[in-house]
């Protein structure tokens, strides 16, 4: 209950996200024309001016017809000290005045506030037929864990929140069967394996939600998800690197229950402190820190191995590492004066076929979003991997480009065998 009754002072002096009981009526007229037990209703208070007060209307009993979980926001009834559950309709938006008002019952949590502004706005911005009629000023609502967004026509899940970027993962464009979650009549597939990190300032649109019982559910099922793909996941060894929670790892030791390791992140991260290392003809960004992952940790809660390094590579590294902190900095890059680096990397689009000057091996381009290429080796096709190409430091010479119908053929080769590797959980 709220501190403070305000029966007696009037329609006005209510505050956006106050819980009112109130007529559902204006005139005698429309009062005869309700049912007994629907005259009243609980009303939620979105919008205030000078001289009006606007609300959405709530009901105990939702349309079963309505599938989509975005019209509806529930309140518990434990949560307001309601008779029964409520949801609120946020498709039905009223003009209240001062004799339809009865009492206040309660006010939303700053939480189910800032919910309810987003499940408003994503209705306005969506395809759904009937919209709310509410001025998007007074949707100011706050991004939080749990929320889709799309950049550029890809859509990412938010995982946590920094202070100036948001780490995600992204959703697949293309939903499979055997590979997603449903949830509220929606089917999702994320892609846990690789945390992404956005910038705060980046032009992104808001559309979807999850609550914290949702988010629970996301995050069980990317436990079972990581320990499912990873059943049969290749032996750990020195030069590989291991994603576990989202995280990448380099492990540079190996003890009997351990693994010595320091974390590294995508050459496009860039801050002070950073030193570089190799793998697989792709340079990661590292600070060094020493760390440990304990394999009873790893084989309890999944995870996969990204790829392994050289030979040569772990030997260069391990000169790296082993230099004191200055000299490590200051080394950056020049373990790739060796590559070749192509004259123009806007040449590097799919279907060219490019050959990887670290191995002497060929790899055709199968995708390409900004300067991320997605990869496979054109006699290996589980040898596929996605690399950030720089213009300074770019492994991959110009070949060829493939024709059409040989591009089509490696496509479904492709497909085919991702489709496999889902079916046995590979």
């Amino acid at each position: 209950m709220v501190d403070e009754i305000k029966e007696a002072n009037g329609i006005l002096t209510l505050d956006i996200g106050d819980i009112i009981w109130a007529k559902r009526y204006k005139t005698e007229e429309e009062m005869r024309k309700l049912k007994k037990g629907h005259k009243e209703s609980p009303y939620v208070i979105i919008k205030k001016t000078k001289t009006k007060v606007v609300a959405l209307q709530c009901t105990s009993n939702p349309h079963n017809e309505i599938t989509w979980k975005i019209p509806y926001y529930p309140l518990g009834r434990l949560n307001y000290e309601m008779h029964k559950n409520s949801y609120i309709n946020c498709l039905k938006v009223y003009e209240l005045n001062e004799n339809q008002y009865v009492k206040t019952i309660g006010k939303l949590s700053s939480y189910d506030l800032n919910q309810l502004k987003k499940h408003l706005y994503i209705l306005i911005n969506s395809g759904f037929k009937t919209k709310p009629k509410i001025e998007k000023k007074y949707l100011n609502y706050k991004i939080s864990i749990g929320d889709i967004i799309i950049i550029n026509n890809n859509k990412y899940y938010i995982n946590n929140i920094k202070k100036s970027e948001y780490e995600v993962y992204r959703i697949k464009k293309h939903i499979k069967k055997c590979n997603n979650i449903l949830i509220n009549n929606t089917y999702y597939s994320f892609i846990f394996e690789n945390k992404e990190r956005i910038s705060k300032k980046s032009n992104y649109t808001l559309i979807d939600t999850f609550n914290t019982g949702e988010i629970e559910i996301i995050n069980q099922y990317k436990i079972e998800q990581l320990k499912e793909k990873n059943k049969k996941s290749s032996s750990i060894n020195i030069g590989s690197i291991v994603i576990y929670n989202g995280n990448m790892y380099y492990v540079y030791n190996i003890d009997k229950d351990i693994y010595n390791v320091y974390q590294i992140y995508s050459s496009n991260i860039s801050k002070l402190g950073m030193g570089d290392i190799l793998v697989k003809g792709g340079v990661y960004r590292t600070f060094f820190a020493t760390s440990i992952l304990k394999k009873i940790n790893l084989e309890k809660n999944g995870y996969s191995i990204r790829r392994n390094a050289s030979k040569e590579e772990i030997e260069y590294n391990n000169k790296i590492f082993n230099l004191p902190k200055e000299d490590r900095i200051k080394a950056r890059k020049k373990l790739t004066s060796r590559l070749l680096i192509t004259d123009d990397i806007n040449a590097l689009v799919p279907m060219s076929i490019v050959k990887n000057e670290n191995n002497n091996k060929y790899y055709l381009i199968i995708d390409k979003k900004d300067n991320i290429i997605e990869v496979v080796n054109i006699n290996d096709l589980k040898d596929t991997f996605y690399f950030e190409l720089e213009q300074d430091n770019c492994p991959f010479k110009y070949y060829r480009i493939l024709s059409k119908e040989d591009y089509d053929r490696y496509i479904m080769k492709i497909n085919e065998l991702k489709e496999t590797l889902l079916k046995f959980n590979i």
